[in-house]
């Protein structure tokens, strides 16, 4: 069957709701009032076990999904799975340039003492001019961007998944 990642993901979160819904209803189960229609705790719990393994049989396809895809970030090659991982580091590595960017503002008491040798005499100074900083920051936002870039254009690339049907959508 040819899918994608989008599907996997809309399936993934359909499967959510339906394991949490089972969930539910197995503790729902635990409990009746004499003539109250409910099913079992078996069945109740059988349902849980079946959404669970859904779940968990999408999650594999995700997986093989983003190792199975290539996308290119700045003219470099890397499975989808990799681009994911690396996203969220370029955002963090963006953000602490930007915090180095700004100008020294008034920090807290800890911070200030950290940044004296001795009372009154040497104070620490900054190690990198804001405007080095800035430069390193759009750099690090550009490299964020082509990485949500590639994962989003590698997430709509239909592939064939051998042992996936129909079914496991609905």
């Amino acid at each position: 069957m040819k899918v994608t990642g989008y599907k996997i993901m809309q399936a993934l979160k359909e499967l959510a709701f339906t394991k949490e819904t089972a969930e539910g209803a197995f503790t729902d189960s635990l409990w009746k009032f004499a003539g109250e229609e409910k099913p079992s705790p078996w069945e109740a719990m059988d349902a849980y076990k079946a959404a669970e393994t859904a779940f968990a049989k999408m999650q594999a396809a995700q997986a093989l999904y983003n190792q199975s895809v290539i996308v290119k970030v700045n003219d470099l090659g890397m499975t989808l799975s990799m681009a994911i991982k690396l996203v969220g580091g370029a955002g963090r590595i963006e953000k602490h340039w930007r915090t180095a960017a700004k100008k020294e503002e008034r920090s807290s008491f800890f911070e200030d003492r950290s940044r004296k040798r001795d009372e009154g005499t040497e104070y620490a100074k900054k190690t990198i001019l804001p405007q080095e900083a800035q430069t390193a920051a759009k750099a690090a936002a550009k490299y964020a961007a082509a990485l949500r870039e590639a994962i989003q254009t590698g997430n709509a690339i239909e592939i064939e998944m051998e042992g996936m049907n129909p079914g496991d959508f609905e």
